[in-house]
């Protein structure tokens, strides 16, 4: 038998129907685009990020950075004297508290600032207008840890109503009574520079003890009833009495506040202790004298009872009858 015969023409490839449906689909995708043939998410729109004010922030607002670090008080006794000195740790010192009419005073002071102990009591001068009160203070309930006055040449000791009762006071409360002595004290994150002058005579105002108080750049001079001798004794002795805070001494009487000694402390402020009286406290030469130092003055028999406050941003002062 013959061959068969082969066909002379090639054979074409033959394309399978799943593939066909493939190619078709692509052509499909290329022809309306790939955007149509997937589905995408839809985009969410954000909202705008809040801003943050002094008025919507949720923030507690900083703090007020400003630190106490000790208050002053003189306190008014009309015309007589009374400090009080409270350090950053509740450390105090009571400096005399006036007449003896005004002891209740003082104390109801101490009761509303919430003291129930007094570390020291310093009673400058044995003078009624600085001793007076000391007696009702010592015989409170109010804890007291020294107290504090200047040694007297037996002749000199007095023989008052307003010593004696003082005296018996600190005898029944049984709290140590020791003769001042010239040296510094630890206060709190501040000091105290205690100076005993050097006086021999029966002037009581110029044994009265001096006492500075400094405490985080500020600084306060107390100065009893001293008188111009003794200012001057300081100066040449030279012991620091540059201050901010000047306790004017006397009351203000013409005996003291000499122009040699307001020149070694320039004050930036000065406090006059006084009430009524017939001594002619402050004397106006003495006021005008301080004038030339300082704008800064003031009164207990106007002000009341004034107030500094140290702090890390320099002093602050309140008055009772007014800024």
């Amino acid at each position: 038998m013959p061959p068969s015969r082969r066909s002379t023409h090639k054979r074409k490839n033959r394309i399978s129907l799943p593939a066909a449906l493939v190619l078709i689909a692509a052509l499909f995708i290329i022809y309306v685009g790939v955007d149509h043939f997937f589905v995408e998410e839809p985009e969410v729109e954000k909202p705008d990020e809040p801003v943050t004010t002094a008025a919507s922030s949720s923030e507690e607002p900083e703090p007020d950075d400003e630190q106490s670090y000790a208050t002053v008080h003189f306190i008014n006794v009309g015309q007589g004297d009374s400090e009080l000195i409270i350090a950053d740790d509740g450390t105090t010192m009571l400096i005399d508290a006036g007449e003896a009419e005004y002891g209740d005073t003082v104390v109801a002071y101490l009761s509303e600032l919430g003291i129930t102990k007094l570390d020291y009591v310093v009673g400058t001068h044995p003078h009624s207008d600085h001793i007076g009160g000391l007696r009702k203070v010592i015989a409170s309930d109010i804890e007291i840890g020294e107290v504090i006055m200047p040694e007297l040449p037996d002749e000199y000791v007095p023989t008052t109503n307003a010593y004696e009762k003082l005296l018996d006071a600190i005898d029944e409360k049984g709290c140590p009574l020791y003769a001042a002595e010239s040296t510094t004290l630890e206060f709190g994150s501040g000091t105290l520079t205690i100076t005993v002058p050097d006086y021999d005579s029966s002037n009581l105002n110029n044994y009265s003890v001096v006492i500075r108080f400094d405490c985080d750049g500020s600084s306060f001079l107390f100065t009893g009833d001293i008188e111009k001798a003794i200012e001057t004794q300081l100066v040449e002795n030279g012991v620091n009495v540059d201050v901010d805070v000047l306790k004017v001494a006397h009351h203000g009487s013409s005996t003291s506040s000499s122009y040699t000694f307001l020149d070694a402390v320039t004050p930036e402020y000065c406090v006059i202790e006084c009430g009524d009286n017939s001594y002619n406290h402050p004397n106006s030469d003495v006021v005008t004298r301080l004038e030339l130092y300082t704008e800064n003055i003031y009164r207990t028999d106007v002000d009341g009872t004034v107030v500094f406050t140290v702090t890390n941003s320099g002093l602050s002062i309140s008055a009772e009858n007014g800024e």
